[in-house]
């Protein structure tokens, strides 16, 4: 069963392959829904659907898919996508790998297709500044730490985003000449590059603005709203 790695944490690229060969299958829906399913230890159920707010709209903004909760249409309640959070003793991929971040399965994997699982031994945020050590023990995140060190946080939006193009049915990229969302490794990045956006539209319709002026201003507006986090 194939299950795609996002990061290692500072460890440098993990998992590239040498020619950008593309997962062959792809989801047939216009709209897909999507639940949390599990529990952040480092950020209530409310931020963490405004960040996956955030990085669905990143991908749908480029391609003819609609993201939607669970919930929102009774009548169709069909989970296509799953975000769940697990710590090493929960979760043995991550035991045996410590340093990943986030994983995800492609679609055309039967049950477990559009199953994304975050690593919950790590302290996530909106915008991935370090904290103090006084400031993370405060808050239960650790035991140990100096008042005065800085603790590293990961923004959960930019891995949000790189997993969500695993389970759209993306491979990591292998584009040496740009700095791309798909990228193995975690630095930090919040929107698309050119390059993503060309891939994930070759696997799907692109969406059609009837004035790419909206686009455009969507664009900026979701740039604004990420960054200012």
């Amino acid at each position: 069963m194939n299950k795609c790695i996002a990061y290692a944490t500072d460890s440098g690229r993990e998992f590239i392959e040498e020619t950008q060969e593309e997962w062959p299958h792809k989801w047939d829906k216009k709209i897909m829904y999507y639940q949390v399913v599990g529990v952040c230890r480092t950020l209530n159920n409310k931020t963490v659907r405004k960040a996956l707010n955030y990085a669905m709209t990143t991908w749908d903004l480029e391609i003819d898919i609609k993201f939607k909760p669970y919930w929102y249409e009774p009548a169709f309640q069909t989970t296509n996508l799953t975000i769940n959070f697990k710590n090493s003793d929960e979760d043995p991929f991550f035991k045996d790998r410590p340093t990943v971040l986030a994983y995800a399965y492609f679609p055309g994997q039967g049950s477990v297709s559009g199953k994304v699982v975050f690593n919950n031994n790590y302290i996530w945020s909106l915008n991935g500044k370090s904290i103090s050590g006084k400031e993370a023990k405060a808050k239960g995140f650790i035991e140990f730490a100096d008042d005065a060190s800085r603790i590293k946080t990961f923004n959960i939006i930019t891995v949000l985003v790189h997993e969500l193009g695993h389970s759209l049915g993306l491979k990591h990229d292998t584009h040496k000449d740009s700095r791309d969302a798909m990228d193995a490794y975690y630095d930090n990045m919040l929107g698309l590059s050119p390059w993503d956006i060309v891939r994930i539209r070759l696997k799907y319709p692109p969406r059609i603005f009837s004035r790419w002026s909206h686009y455009a201003r969507l664009k900026k507006w979701l740039a604004r709203k990420k960054s200012s986090l």
